[in-house]
């Protein structure tokens, strides 16, 4: 009976330091995420370094991109970026709104330097990448 106690003792610290700590653990979550979004809303039109520095020769070497927007963009910033990339004629495929704020989209090649500028110089973008399998290796055993 003395250790069915016992054990029930060692529950109640356990669930105890559960409760305590995961409040904790939360907040340190939020607040390294709510860092990564201060790094990216600078607010600074020039902050879109990733886009702009990417060498436009390679990025319009494919035909489908994904494109990653700030995490401060609301839908009406995708909706417009998207309404503006479908009329230099390119096709979006997917939006992207879990993960990350962005969309997938196909560009004609004869339209691709039209819609890479469009896309490349908005400060709402943080990046465009050709869209491509990714894949891990295994770990070493």
């Amino acid at each position: 009976m003395k250790s069915i106690i016992q054990g029930y003792g060692l529950i109640a610290i356990v669930v105890t330091i559960s409760i305590v700590l995961s409040p904790v653990i939360m907040l340190q979550s939020i607040l390294k995420v709510e860092s990564v979004d201060a790094q990216n809303s600078t607010g600074d039109p020039t902050s879109n370094v990733t886009s702009k520095n990417q060498d436009l020769q390679n990025i319009t070497d494919a035909n489908s991109y994904i494109v990653t927007l700030k995490n401060q963009s609301s839908s009406a910033d995708v909706d417009g970026i998207i309404k503006a990339v479908k009329e230099k004629g390119a096709n979006v495929t997917h939006v992207y709104s879990h993960s990350i704020i962005g969309f997938s989209v196909q560009v004609p090649s004869d339209k691709k330097m039209e819609t890479m500028d469009l896309l490349l110089n908005d400060t709402r973008v943080i990046s465009v990448e050709p869209d491509q399998t990714m894949t891990i290796p295994r770990p070493l055993e």
